[in-house]
């Protein structure tokens, strides 16, 4: 996968307050884009998990400790799903 370098500024005493390393609220940072991403329906589960720089398992837990659905489904999604259920 190619990859380019992103370079974020931001005032230092926000990881003071945070009490974490830059790698710390770096790793956090791109999984709560991720997550964030995915819950929109920007990113797919696959490209979020690959842009947490997780694999698709470990991503879905995030997702829970975060309150992400796993399953993005509206009132509509969800009824039509329904019907083609009901008339199989």
């Amino acid at each position: 996968m190619k990859s380019i370098e992103l370079t974020v500024q931001i005032p230092e005493d926000i990881l003071y307050t945070l009490n974490e390393t830059k790698k710390e609220f770096t790793r956090k940072m791109k999984l709560y884009a991720a997550g964030e991403l995915y819950r929109l329906g920007k990113l797919s589960m696959g490209k979020a998990a690959e842009l947490a720089g997780m694999n698709k398992v470990d991503f879905l837990f995030e997702l829970g400790r975060y309150d992400i659905p796993a399953i993005n489904y509206d009132e509509d999604d969800f009824g039509e799903e329904i019907a083609q259920v009901m008339d199989r």
